[in-house]
């Protein structure tokens, strides 16, 4: 282990440990998955056909040219996070966006996902509000912990619940396929819905299947306290990136092929429709359909336990540049863990949980994919002007290779952005419109459009506030 104290300030720099192939593998699915859930709502609401289209074909044009361009960033620069690569190839201004999008996006989402275990729980046990909030806290609390303790009790924790996450789907894809009935991609598109438009079988699909392959870079942010960075990230993402695809598809496909149905694909416990856990007990019986509830469970306590430590580096490094308060720099001397920035995450989230603040989790993928255009632009500025900057993981493909490769992707995001539209709402607020100076602007469009404004508004008080310190 690395950990050593800067001679001149005295401060206590963050402690290095070489992590585990099988470790940093299970991390990144973790980061990209945490488990199946969420297609049911996507089935229904984009069409079994389209579904597993997407599903197939989302990791190439968009999974894989983020995990490329971590491997090769996170080698050339290891030890470093996505916020060091796009300040190095695009400027302090833009390395501030692409972290203050990235963290605000995360925040919210990182409160959701205790939120949705705790709801599974109070489902499951029948215990009161009280006992819910307090059951919240708990674990924030107990995770905070287990992050301050060091990133390799955040990775074995990591492995056990994968492997508990995981153990249900591969019961269910057995017990699916073995009694297939119907055609899982047929329709492809809900019958009387059209494929384009702002509420549309595309965008709908395109929405939850951007989010669900998103996460590639996630694992960068903690590479500053792996000695092994620019190594075992590479392999650990390229191991990942086809075990997500598949266990996204292949549990979906059997479910389809197995329970048909898909008109009532949807969220556990919302009316009548049904999800991985009711097709499970219908297909398996009591035993596998309790087994996946308790996957759903640990699959966003899993997100929640390794996005904590994830979100609270890009403060630590923004705080390192004195862009953010510089309390957020206190390490732990005992365990190398950025402690203040850690529990400044666990603060914002016990906030979170119980306020409307959940609603946001509307305009993450806006900002979340703001942050990833930022990135994949950094690969190729980065090939541009520092063509001899050491890459020993290169992708295989020139200059105008890699405008190639990352145009789908920015491709994507544009049309996200076109569809979700700035004359639809997309699908939170039905067809309610804001009327600014004349034009009709959806509320998901307003709303994603003022989280991506916070970011420049918080570089110009943050620097205008470091000039006169």
């Amino acid at each position: 282990m690395k950990h050593s104290q800067n001679p001149a300030t005295g401060e206590i720099s963050l402690r290095q440990t070489p992590l585990p192939l099988l470790s940093a593998f299970f991390m990144v699915y973790i980061f990209v998955s945490g488990g199946s859930f969420g297609i049911e709502e996507m089935v229904s609401s984009s069409g079994p056909g389209l579904t597993l289209l997407l599903l197939i074909t989302l990791p190439f044009f968009w999974a894989m040219p983020m995990a490329l361009a971590a491997c090769e960033l996170g080698s050339a620069m290891p030890n470093t996070g996505f916020y060091d690569w796009t300040k190095r190839a695009l400027g302090p201004f833009w390395g501030f966006l692409s972290a203050w999008w990235w963290t605000l996006a995360t925040l919210v989402d990182t409160s959701l996902y205790v939120v949705l275990a705790a709801n599974y729980l109070q489902g499951y046990l029948g215990f009161n509000q009280n006992l819910f909030y307090f059951a919240c806290w708990f674990v924030i609390g107990a995770f905070a912990v287990i992050n301050i303790l060091g990133l390799r009790l955040v990775a074995l924790s990591s492995v056990i619940f994968s492997v508990l996450i995981i153990s249900p789907f591969l019961v269910l894809i057995i017990v699916g396929l073995a009694n297939w009935q119907f055609n899982p991609f047929h329709p492809i598109v809900p019958p009387g819905q059209n494929l384009m438009g702002g509420d549309g079988a595309l965008i709908l699909g395109l929405s939850v299947g951007l989010w669900m392959y998103s996460g590639y870079e996630s694992l960068s942010t903690l590479s500053g306290e792996m000695s092994n960075s620019e190594r075992i990230i590479p392999k650990a993402l390229m191991l990942a990136l086809p075990f997500v695809a598949l266990m996204y598809l292949l549990p979906t496909l059997a479910s389809l092929a197995a329970f048909g149905q898909w008109d009532r694909f949807g969220v556990a416990g919302t009316g009548d429709s049904v999800s991985f856990i009711d097709i499970g007990r219908s297909l398996g019986g009591t035993a596998l359909g309790h087994a996946l509830l308790a996957s759903a469970l640990l699959g966003n306590l899993a997100l929640y336990l390794d996005y904590m430590g994830s979100c609270a580096r890009p403060l630590y490094a923004l705080a390192d540049d004195k862009l953010f308060p510089e309390f957020l720099l206190r390490v732990s001397p005992r365990f190398g863990t950025p402690v203040a920035a850690i529990v400044t995450v666990a603060a914002i989230n016990c906030v979170l949980i119980i306020g409307p603040f959940q609603t946001l989790v509307i305009i993450d993928v806006m900002l979340m994919v703001a942050a990833y255009a930022l990135i994949l632009i950094s690969l190729v500025r980065l090939r541009v002007r520092e063509p001899q900057l050491p890459r020993p993981y290169r992708i295989p493909l020139g200059t105008a290779g890699l405008w190639l490769m990352i145009a789908t992707p920015l491709g994507l995001i544009v049309l996200v952005i076109y569809l979700a539209g700035i004359d639809r709402s997309l699908i939170f607020f039905g067809t309610n419109e804001l009327r600014i100076f004349g034009w009709s602007i959806g509320w998901y469009a307003a709303l994603s459009f003022l989280g991506l404004a916070t970011g420049p508004l918080a570089y110009y008080l943050f620097t205008r506030k470091k000039k006169t310190a």
